[in-house]
């Protein structure tokens, strides 16, 4: 049954006459119910009203449906009053959806958020600098032009290894002073090249100075690449310096003892042929003079003329070593003396101890050539498994590290998502805001789309199409 709302006069008294009767006997009768600034107008239709602006109702919470119907029977009244309430339900509703869709939105928005910081890191860790790329591409090359002089010109390896030598200090010491690591730089790694340019170029018939520099070499810088680790990272400047501090000079010394012509070696390096059998305890003793005159020095400018800035948190290897070693069973005598004089002095006698330990072997490497070359081979191969070790596992990790992090984000988010559904005022959002059957909204032609936006606003298009009241009355 259709409705039709009459309000225009009748006779000549002027009273006002409901009239529910079908559409098709009043095709030719139109007539408007006018409230306030909100008018309801009905039109030659036999199935709805006119447009109704959804925004107008939800301002307009006392608006009766059933004005100007008092004269209507009760079932009339009673079906108008079902539609009404049934309208509000909707209206309070799609308030409450809107605020459940708006936390949805935030969550979405916090999601995108966390997706776009974690593509930005991703990059950031694999992409590479211009510079690293061609610092890479001059390691390499250098790597191979090393192989090449080593094979083809030995008598020239050692210019090689200066012309690196004077290349790459100064950047070491610009980056260390410029992060404030410059006490690094007193180091023992640093003192034993110093000791080997001075052999090279200054006193190459020192024979002292060539125990020394071989037990060195071939001793404490060799070991500290398999004790800690020390990386062969071809694009990163900072690790392929440390990487030439500790592996150079021990390929260098081995070219000059072993593959160089002895002809040329008598005439370079005198202090070489000098030795015919190394002695051991010669050896200790001569090579303990210099660790002494480096450790004395060390202490001295360092730990004592610096001691301010070492207590502000300047970082020196001594303070590195003790915090990083600290689980270790040395780390924890160390740092279990009370004094830090106590710890300075144990500290310095067990790097003392561990350089006699190192230097046992260097007799056989100064004897034999294969067994010095296997010792070399295996530290720089040493080094280059350690730099694919970064390459592969640190980066591998920290992506890894990265993924583990966004996935927990995107749990928690997604729990809250779940819990806001799981709220019995959530309506789900792919269900049918209505249905036809029960006089509610058509799914197809009555769809309210929400404004997330700002989620107060419910339109489609401009209007609800409309309200059919075929199938309540």
């Amino acid at each position: 049954m259709d409705s039709v709302i009459d309000d225009s006069p009748s006779g000549s008294n002027g009273e006002e006459k409901a009239d529910f009767s079908s559409s098709r006997n009043n095709d030719d009768y139109d007539s408007e119910t006018e409230l306030g600034d909100y008018t309801l107008k009905r039109t030659d239709s036999s199935s709805s009203l006119s447009f109704i602006d959804l925004n107008k109702l939800l301002y307009l919470q006392d608006f009766d449906f059933g004005v100007g119907l008092d004269h209507v029977s009760d079932s009339a009244k009673r079906r108008f009053n079902e539609m009404k309430t049934k309208t509000k339900q909707r209206l309070n509703r799609l308030k409450i959806d809107s605020n459940q869709t708006r936390d949805l939105s935030k969550l979405q928005e916090l999601l995108n958020q966390r997706l776009a910081k974690f593509d930005e890191k991703v990059h950031k860790n694999l992409e590479s600098s211009a510079t690293e790329k061609l610092f890479y591409a001059l390691a390499v090359s250098c790597i191979a032009a090393g192989g090449f002089v080593l094979g083809k010109y030995p008598s020239y390896f050692h210019v090689f290894y200066t012309v690196l030598f004077c290349l790459l200090m100064p950047i070491r010491f610009y980056s260390y002073f410029k992060q404030s690591f410059q006490y690094y730089l007193a180091d023992l790694c640093y003192y034993v090249n110093l000791l080997l340019m001075l052999f090279i170029w200054y006193k190459p018939d020192s024979k002292s100075l060539f125990v020394s520099v071989f037990s060195l070499s071939l001793g404490t810088l060799s070991f500290a690449v398999i004790t800690w680790r020390n990386s062969l990272v071809l694009h990163s400047i900072e690790k392929t310096t440390s990487s030439f501090i500790h592996v150079m000079p021990p390929i260098t010394l081995f070219v000059i003892v072993h593959e160089m012509p002895k002809d040329f070696v008598k005439e370079r390096f005198p202090a070489v042929l000098k030795i015919d059998n190394w002695n051991f305890v010669n050896g200790i003793i001569i090579t303990s003079i210099y660790y002494t005159v480096w450790q004395v020095g060390y202490h001295y400018f360092i730990t004592i003329r610096k001691k301010k800035e070492i207590e502000n948190g300047r970082v020196t290897s001594f303070t590195y070593l003790r915090k990083k070693n600290k689980a270790t069973v040395l780390g924890r005598f160390v740092n279990s003396l009370p004094y830090n004089w106590m710890q300075i002095t144990a500290f310095t006698f067990i790097q003392f101890f561990y350089q006699i330990f190192t230097m046992i072997p260097c007799p056989l490497w100064f004897k034999y050539k294969h067994f010095c070359g296997s010792f070399v081979a295996f530290v720089f191969i040493w080094s280059s498994y350690n730099g694919a070790t970064y390459y592969i596992d640190v980066f591998g990790k920290r992506f890894e590290k990265e993924v583990k992090k966004l996935k927990q984000e995107i749990n928690d988010l997604q729990a809250r998502v779940d819990s806001a559904q799981a709220s019995p005022e959530m309506k789900p959002q792919g269900s049918s805001l209505s249905s036809t059957n029960d006089g509610e909204f058509s799914k197809e032609d009555n769809a309210v789309m929400i404004d997330k936006t700002s989620g107060d606003s419910f339109t489609s298009g401009s209007h609800v199409k409309s309200f059919s009241l075929e199938n309540s009355i």
